[in-house]
């Protein structure tokens, strides 16, 4: 007698294969995205330190606060882009006299933009909204050195 043996998986066996490899990408991609969420907040924190040197050096050199935030102090020329969003509503910055914080600090309704204290030389950048009040102050003092307690 010739008995010929197959070899295969059963459909349990790939089902089982399918479930697995389901669970591990269920695991995997949400840390993904959140790593991805961090490096925006770091970035935006690099950003704004940089942006307040380039500001506390001119104060340095001329003895005032600069009146605007000027292209030519970044290479290459421009202001850099807001890790937060795409497009030109990134490049805005508002320039802001007599205020020590802006009343909006994050973009919930509106474009994430810069803005920029001529009164102090502080520059901050709005935040995406998270879910509350508290959280969304909590990343905007992260992101911008700052100690703001209200929202």
């Amino acid at each position: 007698m010739n008995s010929v043996s197959r070899r295969a998986f059963t459909l349990v066996e790939v089902l089982i294969v399918v479930v697995i490899l389901a669970i591990i990408a269920a695991i995997v991609v949400p840390q993904f995205s959140s790593a991805a969420t961090e490096a925006d907040h770091v970035a935006a924190s690099q950003l704004v330190g940089i942006v307040q040197r380039k500001i506390g050096e001119y104060h340095a050199l001329k003895g005032k606060w600069p009146t605007a935030i000027d292209d030519a102090w970044f290479s290459p020329p421009g202001l850099p882009t807001n890790p937060y969003s795409d497009g030109a509503a990134s490049l805005t910055v508002q320039n802001i006299a007599g205020k020590t914080e802006l009343d909006i600090k994050h973009s919930k309704g509106g474009p994430i933009i810069y803005w920029y204290n001529q009164a102090n030389g502080c520059f901050h950048t709005r935040v995406p909204w998270q879910g509350t009040n508290q959280e969304t102050l909590d990343l905007y003092n992260r992101v911008n050195h700052s100690a703001a307690k209200n929202f």
